[in-house]
């Protein structure tokens, strides 16, 4: 059994020493792309915004309307029957007006989420590429990011050149 025990602490301390990690946030944030990307995402946000916006008002114009119809039928009906009759349409219009409101703001949350995926995925890709060739040649086989890591040594963090790998500058903060 000591035996056995021995051997578990001896492979996980090779493995252990065959782990670095990295900033990959700041690298990422380092990124030329990265800029581009991020402004490119925040234009469309905006625009988003502001057609969310728009179409909310025009809910609203639309919503205001049908609630004044509504008023001039409860002034207006003979009986129960026919203002619940003349009524069926303006809350057809109502759920309607909802339910387009609604799907406008999934259909924009969407075309963010395709977009931020379209500008940020070769980046990652990039960074991440430029982390394993660094690391297959450092001789690790483990990485991993600097916000899993309570301590550790620096001679194992490979920010540096990965940020040399990719031709950014690393802020000094950063690492």
């Amino acid at each position: 059994m000591k035996k056995l025990l021995l051997v578990l602490f001896l492979a996980a301390g090779t493995a252990m020493g065959q782990t670095a990690y990295v900033a990959s946030e700041a690298l990422l944030q380092s990124m030329p792309e990265y800029q581009v990307a991020q402004q490119e995402i925040q234009k469309l946000a905006a625009s988003l915004q502001a057609d969310d916006k728009k179409a909310e008002s025009n809910a609203r114009e639309k919503m205001a309307i049908i609630q004044k119809r509504v008023q001039e039928l409860s002034k207006t009906a003979a009986d129960q029957a026919a203002f619940d009759k003349d009524i069926k349409p303006l809350e057809d219009q109502a759920k309607a007006i909802e339910t387009e409101l609604v799907n406008s703001k999934k259909n924009a949350e969407k075309r963010l989420v395709e977009m931020q995926q379209k500008f940020m995925g070769p980046i990652t890709m990039k960074l991440n590429k430029a982390i394993e060739k660094v690391s297959i040649a450092k001789g690790f086989k483990m990485v991993i990011d600097i916000s899993a890591v309570a301590y550790a040594t620096e001679d194992i963090n490979i920010s540096k050149d990965v940020a040399l790998e990719l031709g950014i500058p690393l802020d000094p903060e950063g690492e």
